[in-house]
Formats: structure tokens, sequence, C-alpha cells
């Protein structure tokens, strides 16, 4: 099996000939980067005209330029190299490190390591060189002939490598063979096309080993020049040149043998001309022979305007002659028809860009056609096909590309990946470009449905790295650890220097994680990757080999290395660990026996080398790695081994017969982590052989390499014996947490739950308390007390952790003597050890205090996760959210009292223009209110009181300098000293002038008198508001309110009442966007008790005589208007009835009168 790379389409190489290891590219049509020197493009006569300026190459004088050059070809004419669009100016470079320097560092380090996974030797590669500048490695095929001898040969094209003989001066390209040997100049260059006849044909550039293909173990082989040219008319203006393109197919040991041998494989000679027939057929861009031999392929994407065209013609000349086979050739035009039409995609699609074949696509048995054409609709396309009749492929699918320009079908290759006996397809669609993932390149990778392909397939998209045109190159490389899977590699010629990534087949498909990388920097080569050949085994080792070439005129091959599949038994003993059984033999202690017992399997069944394992034993590795001292110490290891590592080599010298060793570690006297097991380690690799001299003509036999799976890294556990844990010995805990939110005073045990609200939600007031105390209550109790074997054990290295938001921090923890609780640096977590373990029935109480110093005013609720762990079994342990409500209480109060708390009223009503003092309006009152606040000082809002408007509103000034006049600017004052002040309640202790005291008036035994209430939220008193902001004060604030009762109102309103009480309340109101704000004494009210003089309601009393007169007297004057309008018939209605007035009747049982008796009643 055999992978040819596909060049881009629309770009050129320029090599600079002294140059070793360094391969420029230059694109060649600019679209993303302008490229070094100029590329000029222009349509003259239907002809894509490509102008070049190119760069000097002339080491000797490199300011002097080539002279202008002109290629009247299409577009694909000059597609000579790698470089995609938008990779112009691009160098691939390798290191100048001699090689062999580089050979001796590989195989220094092979004494070390092993090279990354899969098993391509990457230490003992072979190398093979060509000429600089011939692009030896453009193309590259493992061959096997049988005659005249046995022989594995690596068959290297080179396109432009210069001509001999006749050919002298001019660079035809070339053919090469080497020999598997170490040697790096040993290719021979293949005895072919030596003659020209130049008057009708040109063999200058034909680019001969653009492709390269082996048909098997002692197949043929085949090799094209996809850019020979036919002349006509030489030397005459109207010469003609039709880059036809021819191939040429050789023996087995590279030979013409016999009638099908040689370069007359070249269909398009003879036929129609020009671009739109086959001038510009390049047959050979691609080729590839059919699994079952009888058939060639060959690619020719310029014929039919670039349609493109894949021609499949009969190889097999003794089952011709014997009549076996007498089909064909085929083409997808139809060979005896040549209609274009027939090709299912466009112009200028280039059908036939790459090729392959395989059965069991379409149906079991039956061989399918693959053609790439990656510029089908702008996106690619890749084309099943099948023999319809004798001279037609029928296409059976089109897979079409997802992305534009990324040529979809640059390359194809077939193999069957996940062992299911049909054969998936690998599309390459190198120029796929996603910018945001950073990708540059694709490989699609389509499972077959058995045969069912339809629209609908969804492939495997493996990706590569930014412009490394990954999937260039796509290659079945067969199986290269005989695991039954097909594997693949893709090129990924312009990622760094150029790698090569190798893909493991599986039941899944494909592992989309690459299992091995090739980079060309690692071999010195540049370009690398650029093409790929395998599934043959060079080395007779029955593993398949792989050859890479490059455009650093050099091909690697690497060869595989036989895989061994490595069977452990491993064995522990005791399987517990007892420390209270002695049972070490040479020392006082608990030991623990480990035994391994190895062997291995591998492919071929005879396939038996002497492998020594190096077994490495480690104990207590997770608890290392977490940085906690290890418990155990091996008593069979070396003087430089750490204690907790034992290494033992065992020797295997055939597969299928086990070999066994054994490691004992004993157990650290008084080891605090009794519960946790004890995790042990057991590594297998196979012990590096020193490298042997050998004959430089002699390949060395390559050591096996483990497999890749399964890990040759096996975790086990060691578990301490448990007690508690029932008949069974396993531990089925039932641990069960309750919480609740509380305080407790300083220096106190008790503890006070806090409040709950009507949802039964606990309500912590944040001015309480700056802590509070979370206390949690554990039990482990068997959850059916009728059945107790079902769970309670004991619950072994029960943990509680606690998870705090910010707002919370730890601050210490009241927990029994066999807990511990020890918190974070921030005091954001916290870990308390339960018990080790919690014993059944056992019932724990603790308390965390928690601080809030950093709740804010932002803070709605207080969070704590609570997660139970423990080592038994208990999978219902799932974390319990603790929360508490917070309400920010303010400790604001208020108080007030009057003086005098008892007033009077008397005298006349008077206006108020005839008011002239402030003693004028009645009696005076003070009120005092009180508020204190014992906490933080508040944000101030202000220092007056509003509506000002309010505030003794007539002006008046009074007759004694004894009373202060208000005014809307009367300020507050604070007492900042946290007492409270006390005030008298009896009113002779504050007395005001204008008023004297006096006894509470005897409520005499007029019974007309009675009382009332003056309240604003009663509704019986018309009330103005007055708003003080308070100041922003700690302590006590104190406001004074001077008033005087309004003598005229509670004459004019209030004559008869005997007693009135005059209610005023103050309130306290905070103005925040806090909804969580709670204020407890916020109110105070002040009864003032109003009375009026005695006398003053007798003035008022109006006889009962008088009453009676007037009332009777109305009386008298309604019963006059009454017989008033009656006499004038007010009350009196019209007897007369309108002329048409509708009559009703009564509804009652009778006889219905007749039609004549009505007409009768009517007239």
């Amino acid at each position: 099996m055999h992978c040819g790379r596909r060049t881009p389409h629309s770009h050129i190489t320029v090599v600079e000939p002294f140059s070793r290891a360094r391969c420029r590219l230059t694109a060649a049509n600019g679209a993303r980067r302008q490229t070094q020197g100029g590329v000029h493009r222009r349509q003259e006569n239907s002809k894509l005209l490509l102008d070049f300026f190119l760069p000097s190459l002339s080491a000797h004088d490199p300011k002097k330029g080539i002279p202008f050059l002109r290629l009247e070809v299409n577009l694909l004419r000059v597609r000579t190299m790698a470089a995609p669009m938008g990779h112009g100016n691009t160098v691939c470079l390798s290191s100048s490190l001699p090689r062999h320097w580089t050979a001796f560092i590989w195989a220094a380090l092979a004494l070390f390591s092993q090279v990354w996974c899969f098993n391509l030797d990457t230490t003992h590669t072979l190398h093979k060189l060509g000429d600089r500048g011939t692009f030896f490695g453009f193309s590259v095929a493992l061959h096997q002939q049988l005659t005249p001898e046995p022989q594995s040969w690596i068959l290297v094209g080179a396109p432009q490598a210069a001509g001999r003989g006749l050919l002298r001066g001019s660079r035809p390209g070339a053919l090469f063979k080497c020999p598997i040997t170490p040697e790096e100049y040993d290719c021979e260059r293949v005895n072919i096309d030596g003659d020209v006849s130049w008057d009708k044909e040109n063999k200058d550039n034909q680019w001969l080993g653009v492709t390269v293909k082996s048909q098997g173990i002692g197949g043929k082989v085949v090799t094209c020049a996809h850019l020979y040219e036919l002349r006509q008319r030489v030397g005459q203006p109207s010469e003609t040149r039709d880059p036809i393109g021819r191939c040429y197919v050789l023996s087995e040991d590279l030979t013409e043998r016999d009638e099908l041998d040689g370069g007359e494989w070249k269909f398009c000679e003879g036929r129609s001309q020009g671009h739109e027939q086959f001038g510009f057929c390049q047959q050979g861009l691609s080729a590839s022979f059919t699994p079952d031999n009888n058939f060639i392929l060959f690619g020719a994407p310029g014929t039919y305007n670039w349609k493109g065209e894949m021609r499949v013609q009969l190889l097999n000349q003794t089952l011709l002659d014997l009549g076996l086979y007498d089909d064909g050739p085929y083409e997808v035009a139809d060979q005896k028809e040549l209609n274009a039409q027939l090709i299912p995609v466009p112009s200028h699609s280039y059908l036939g860009f790459s090729v392959d074949s395989a059965m069991g696509l379409m149906s079991l048995g039956e061989l399918t056609f693959v053609a790439g054409a990656p510029r089908a609709n702008h996106t690619g396309a890749v084309v099943l096909l099948k023999k319809d009749n004798v001279h037609r492929l029928m296409p059976q699918h089109i897979f079409w590309g997802e992305e534009l320009a990324s040529s979809f079908g640059y390359s194809v290759a077939t193999t069957d990946l996940n062992k299911d006996g049909w054969t998936d397809l690998i599309v390459g669609a190198p120029n796929f470009f996603d910018r945001k993932a950073e990708i540059g390149g694709a490989v699609y990778v389509y499972l077959n449905p058995f045969g069912h392909w339809d629209d609908q397939a969804r492939p495997i998209r493996l990706n590569g790295t930014y412009d490394s045109m990954f999937g260039m190159t796509v290659c079945n490389v067969g199986d290269l650890d005989q695991d039954g899977y097909g594997d693949i590699a893709v090129g990924a010629p312009f990622d760094g220097n150029g790698k090569v990534f190798i893909y493991r087949g599986s039941d899944a498909g494909i592992e989309t994680k690459p299992a091995q990388v090739l980079d060309g920097r690692d071999f010195d080569v540049g370009c690398f990757g650029y093409s790929i050949s395998g599934g043959f085994d060079i080395d007779d080792n029955h593993y398949p080999d792989v050859a890479v070439g490059s455009l650093n005129d050099s091909v690697v091959l690497f060869r595989s290395q036989p895989v061994i599949h490595v069977i452990r038994d491993i064995s522990i003993d005791p399987s517990y660990i007892d420390l209270e059984q002695q049972n070490c033999k040479e020392s006082e202690g608990a030991c623990v026996e480990v035994k391994g017992c190895f062997t291995f399997t591998a492919h071929p069944q005879h396939y038996s080398p002497h492998i020594t394992l190096e077994v490495l034993f480690e104990a207590d590795t997770e608890r290392r790695k977490l940085g906690l001292p290890h418990r155990v110490t091996f008593l069979g290891r070396s003087s430089l081994e750490p204690e907790y590592t034992q290494t033992e080599e065992v020797e295997l010298h055939r597969q299928r017969h086990p070999v066994c060793t054994t490691a004992i570690f004993q157990l650290h006297e008084n080891i605090g982590d009794k519960l946790r097991p004890i995790t042990l380690t057991i590594t297998h690799t196979i012990k590096p052989v020193p490298p042997r001299r050998h004959s430089a003509k002699k390949l060395e036999r390559l050591p096996p390499v483990l497999s890749i799976s399964p890990s040759n890294t096996l975790n086990l556990e060691v578990n301490f014996l448990r007690e508690g844990c029932g008949l069974d010995k396993i531990c089925q805990s039932n641990l069960q947490l309750k919480y609740q939110f509380g305080t407790r005073p300083l220096h106190s045990d008790l503890f006070t739950p806090l409040p709950r609200d009507e949802d039964g939600m606990q309500v912590f007031s944040l001015s309480d308390h700056q802590l509070v105390v979370l206390e949690i209550s554990v039990t482990n109790k068997p959850s059916d007390p009728h059945q107790p074997e079902d769970d309670g054990d004991d619950a072994h290295a029960a943990q509680l952790l606690i998870s705090l938001p910010n707002t919370l921090s730890y601050s210490g923890s009241r927990v029994p003597a066999t807990m511990r609780c020890q918190a974070n640096q921030n005091g954001s977590q916290v870990e308390c050890d339960l018990g080790n373990p919690v014993k059944r029935d056992t019932k724990l109480k603790f308390s965390v205090n928690l601080s809030t110093s950093n709740i804010t005013l932002d803070t709605t609720e207080l969070k704590a996760d609570l997660l139970m762990t423990t080592l038994s079994e208990q999978p219902d342990l799932v974390p319990i959210t603790a929360t508490a409500k917070v309400v920010i209480e303010l400790p604001l109060s208020v108080s007030g009292l009057a003086r005098p708390h008892q007033l009077f009223f008397s005298g006349s009503v008077r206006g108020e223009s005839a008011m002239t003092t402030l003693e004028d309006i009645g009696s005076p009152v003070d009120f005092q209110f009180v508020v204190s606040n014992p906490g933080k000082a508040l944000q101030p809002f202000g220092q007056h009181c509003y509506p000002s408007g309010a505030l003794n509103p007539l002006k008046l000034q009074s007759s004694s300098l004894a009373e202060l006049l208000p005014t809307a600017d009367q300020k507050l004052t604070a007492d900042h000293r946290r007492t409270r002040r006390s005030y008298p309640e009896e009113e002779g202790h504050m007395t005001t002038q204008g008023s004297t005291e006096r006894p509470s008036p005897a409520v005499a035994a007029s019974e007309r008198r009675k009382s009332l209430k003056l309240d604003c939220l009663l509704g019986s008193a018309r009330c103005v508001l007055f708003q003080c902001a308070l100041h922003s004060f700690t302590g006590q604030a104190v406001l004074k309110i001077h008033a005087r009762l309004w003598n005229s109102s509670f004459i004019e309103e209030y004559p008869t009442v005997s007693a009135l009480e005059l209610v005023v309340r103050a309130n306290i109101t905070v103005k925040s966007s806090i909804k969580h704000l709670v204020l407890r004494d916020a109110a105070a009210q002040i009864p003032v008790m109003i009375y009026p003089e005695s006398g003053l309601a007798d003035q008022y009393w109006i006889p009962w005589w008088i009453i009676l007169i007037a009332v009777l007297a109305g009386i008298l004057l309604l019963t006059l208007l009454v017989c008033i309008l009656w006499k004038c018939g007010f009350f009196k209605r019209s007897e007369r009835r309108p002329q048409y007035e509708t009559e009703y009747y009564r509804a009652h049982m009778g006889v219905q009168p007749s039609e004549v008796e009505k007409q009768a009643t009517e007239l």
C-alpha cells in the first residue's frame, strides 16, 4: 500500500541549489500574500498566462536575475510544489547539525527513555539522500521483488533530476531505487526514459517521478511524468505543445520485461487536443493499482477543460490471454463516446487529482473506484464509481467538501478502520481553514455504513494546526501494531519542519488522538511528510514499515517494532491490614506481601524474544502527591531507592510462560491514619538494551515495545481491617446531620436559637451580635431499628466540610474532646474530624462560631454549605445548605412628654387679625422628644424640620422674654452621652408663662357633657406632619416643640365637651433602599388633657322650651306648604288617554271568540 501526495494546483517552488536542507516555497497566485519576485496573471486567447520574474539562483552573482519567463500553460501546468494559498515565501529549514551527530544523540537517548507511544522506531531510522534541488522524495513507495532474487526497495521520485545522455542539459526527472541499508547515498537511478525525439516530444520539466506506486510483493511498479509534452510543427510559428502526460509500467525487478511494461501508457495521445478536450490531459498526476492487481488507475485532471478524468485499464496480461478478463478500458466520460457531460462535476474541478480503489466500499466483494476533485464547486468533492459496462465508470455517490477552497479530495485513502469487514474512506482537505480555532488543514474519516452511503453521512474530522497543510497526504499504512485494526498516516509538511501523524483504528472507528507524531525537526529534515508510503514489511519482522518523503531531497524509513502484550496477575497477602497482627518474619510489625506474575503474547505466535521487565512497586502514591508522609517501608529495596519503592527484574524467555516476583512492605509504627488505604502502584517497562555494534550493511533487529493498551501501570489499594462493620466487613454508615443558628454570650454555655419568622426560617438581627453560632448535631444510627444490620455501621474517617461565603468567616468552635476543627487561612473552609470512626449509635453535638464582621447592608441571608464524608459506604451523603435570614435592626427608640399635660380654654372667640401677641392665641404647652441610638452613627439626612410654614404662621411675638420664639431654622440638639435622660412625669415640674396649674374640674351633675379623643389615627383631628432630619449621632437627640392651644377653635367647636384628650405621636423612619431594615421601638405617643374653663359651657346652653317651640314652628310651616301645593293641583293626575293606547288584558281561562265575534267587537 502506498500513498502519493498531491501538490497544490496554484503554486510553484524555487529551490536554492546550494542549500542542502532548505526548500523555499513561493505562492504563485498571490491571493493572500504577495509573492517573492512578483507574479502576473492575464488572459490571452482563452489561455491563462502566468508571468513569473524569479529571484536569482546564482551563488556567484546574487544581483543578477533570471530573464523574464513566460509559461503559456494552464494554472495546473505550474503546480509543482505544496505551498498552499497564503503560504507565499514560506521557508522550510532544518538544523545544521551533522547527521552522524544526530544519529549518535538519538542512540544515546534510547538508553534512557522510549520514544513516545506507538511502535515506529525513531532511533534506528534509515536515511536516503538525493542530489540537491531534484525534489528527491517528492513521491515515495515501498516495493518488494521476488525474482530474480528477493529484495526490498525504497522507490523515490525526483521530478527535477537532471537528464543523462540525449537528455543532458534538461531536467526530465527520474525514479530511484534505494536498498534497505544504513547507507545514505546508495540509491541508484532506474534506467527508463533514456531516449527522446525532439521533433515530436519535449521531456524537459516533464516531472518524471511525480507519482510512483507499487502493486505489492512481486508486483509491478508505475511512475509517471504528468507534464510530458507532445510537439507539433516544431520550429514553426504555429508550433504547439500539449502536456498530455505519460506513465511507465515496470516489472517487479524495475525493468521492462513484457508487453505491458514501458512508457506507452499515454491514453490522451491521438485524441482531440486543446484544453476543452485532451490537450492538457496531464495523465499520471495520480496513479494506483486495484487491490485485486488486475487494473491500473490513472488520474488526468486537465481533461475536458479541467473537469478531469479517471481511466481504469486492464493490467493482468495473463488473464487477458486466457480470456478471463476482456473488459475495459473504462473512463468516466465513456472510453468510446468521450462524452464530457457524463462527468458529474463541473469544469475546473480537477477530477482524478487523487485516485484509489477498494473492495467493500459500496458492497462486499465488489470493486469501487475513488476519485478526488479538489476544486469541484469551489469546495472539493470525492466521487465513488463502479464499472457499468465495458467502457464507462458510473458515479455511485459524491461526497462534497464543507468549506470554500478547502481542497476537499486533495488526497484519498481507503482501509478498514473498525474491523467490521467494510472499507472506510479517508479524505484530505489541506486548505481547510478556521481562523478562530487556528485550524490549517483537515482530514475527514467516513466510516462505512455497510455500503449505504447518503448525504447525511457525518464524518469524523481530524484537524491540523494553523498553516500546516494537514491532510496534504493521507495514507493507509496497514496494521502497524497488529491489533487487527487498520491504521493511517497523515502528512502536515508545513507544521514546523513537517510532521506525520499516526492514527490507530479502533472499534469506534478511529482514535482521534494521534498515537505517534513523527517530527522532521528530529531528523534534520525540512518539509517532512510531503509523501508517505506504508503497508510493507521491509525488515521481515511481520510488522509493516513506513517511508516518509520530503521536499528536502531526503527520505526517512521508519521500521515498526514488534508489540508485546504483557499479562499480569497480582496477589496481595493479607488482603486486609490488621495492625494488631504482628506477621513480619524478620522484625516486629505488620507486613504485606505483594506477588506479581508476568507473561506476554505477541504477533506472530512463534516470536519469542528474550525480554527483561523492570517492575516498580510504589506505595502511598496518592498520599505523597498531597504532601503527606508515607506509612510503609519496602524490605527488599536497594540502598539507592527510597523507603516507599522497590524495583524488581523479571526475565521472560517466551510467550505464555509466566514468571513471578515478590515485594514485601512493612507498616510504620504509630501511624496516625489507619483508615485511608495504602495505595499501591505497579509499573512494568521493558529494560532498554544497550546498542551493539553491527555491520554497516546489515540492519539491526529492533527490540519489542509494550502495547499502548492496556496501560502498563496498575493501581491497587490495601485497606485496613475495619471493626464495627458487620459480618460482611462492609461498613454501611448512616450519618445524619441537623443544624440551627443561634447566639451564645461570651464565657457562657447557654445557647439561644435565633427566632423564626412566619415561614419557619431563622432570623438573625445584625445589630444584636457580632457573632453567630452554628450548632450541629450528627448521629449515626440505623435507619430502621427493626433491621439494624442494613446500615448504621461505624463511619470511618468521618469528616464535616463547611464552606462559608465571603460574609462569614470561621472564628472558633466548641467540640467534644474526640473532635477537632481547623480552618484555612482566611476562614472560608472549615474541616472537622467527626471521629475515626464514628461508632454505631453515636450522637455528636458541637458548635462553630462564625464572625459576621464582613456582613454588609446588602447581605440578606447567612449561608453555610455542609458536606459530610466518610470512607464507609453511604451514597446518600449530599451537601446541605444551612440558611438564616438576615435583618438589619437599627437600635433606635423614641420617647416624649408634654409640660403641662393638662390645658384649659376659655374666653371669647377672637379672629386672627385681632391677635397681637402669642398670649392672645391660648395656653402654652411644651413637647419634648428624646431619640436614643446606642449603636453606630447613622448618615445625616439634614438639620431642619419641614414644612417650615407651619411654625408660627402669624409671626407673633411674645410679650415676655421668658418664652423663646420658634422659627423655621430651629435646630436640633443632640446629647452624645450614652445614658438616657429621665424626665419627671408630674406637671408641676415644668411651668410656662400664661398657664397655671389647676386641679381637674369635677364633672358636675350635668350629664349633657361628654369627653372626646383627638387622634390623627382615628381621624378625629386635623393634623400637621412635621419631619425633622436627624444628625449623625450616637447617644441621644432631643427635639423640643413649643406650642399654644388655639383658644378660639376650641370655644367654637367644643363648647359643651367636658374633656378632650389630645394625642401627639412621634415616629422614626429611615430612608434607605435596603428592604430588610427593621426598627423595633420607633414610635411614641403623648396624651394631653384639655378642659374648658368652668361656666364656659353654660354660656352656650339653650333652654329646652326654645328648642320645642322651634320644632313646632317647623312642623306648622311644612303642613302649610303641603296644603298650598294640593290646592294648586300639584298632586292630581290627568284622566285622558291617548287615541291609540294599547289595551292590556289579564290572561284567564275561557272560550276563545270566533273570527266573526272578533270583527263585531272591533266595529
